[in-house]
């Protein structure tokens, strides 16, 4: 089970990530977000040394803002959280050489077929709730979970976000047992300020429903 903690703004966010056990951090850079990591704290982020693998939240980026994004954050992946298209997430793979993992919001018609155009394109699928107008994602909206079950037949590793906290994240994985979980408000004292006791409940709890 890989358990993604998104949204962290400062350096002992990420301290904290690493001391805990996570596989993966999230720095978002979408302006409208409360959890954007403007350029000064990117530079601090950045030279906060070794930790778990760093993913670059996106929503409709433009390709040299990407480019440049990706290398002075030395990103990892590329989770793009917008409406791009399977030729953009196939081009970020090809030129800047990084995973991508597409995210969708689950509701209305959204389903397996949907996604077959990227199948190929994404090297991992990110299933969230519903957002706020003018957002696309980390506004702790759950869904139910058993509408992400038939996109295991799509056979990509997906991930399951969407208003997960320390106390149901247990339940999701048992009702899901998806490759990964992916948390931001779940687990923060007040918008874009994480709460280390919250994620090491959150990771302590995902980690006992997974058996890791």
């Amino acid at each position: 089970m890989k358990i993604k903690i998104c949204g962290l703004r400062q350096p002992r966010e990420l301290d904290w990530a690493r001391e805990l056990g996570a596989d993966l951090v999230g720095f978002n850079f979408y302006p409208a977000s409360p959890r954007y990591l403007a350029a000064e704290a990117l530079e601090k982020m950045a030279a906060a040394g070794p930790g778990p693998l760093r993913a670059g939240v996106f929503v409709n980026p433009g390709w040299e803002e990407l480019g440049a994004l990706v290398r002075a954050a030395g990103l990892d992946l590329v989770q793009l959280h917008g409406d791009e298209s399977p030729d953009f997430c196939r081009r970020v793979r090809s030129e800047l050489g990084r995973p991508v993992i597409k995210a969708f919001r689950l509701g209305g018609s959204l389903g397996p077929a949907s996604l077959a155009a990227y199948l190929g394109a994404a090297d991992y699928f990110l299933l969230d709730g519903g957002a706020a107008p003018g957002l696309y994602g980390g506004g702790g909206r759950s869904f139910p979970w058993d509408l992400a079950a038939p996109f295991k037949a799509l056979g990509v590793p997906f991930f399951l976000a969407g208003g997960l906290t320390p106390e149901n994240v247990a339940a999701a994985i048992e009702r899901v047992a998806p490759y990964g979980v992916d948390v931001a408000s779940g687990v923060e004292s007040a918008p874009g300020r994480k709460s280390r006791f919250k994620m090491e409940a959150f990771i302590r709890a995902a980690r006992s429903a997974a058996g890791d």
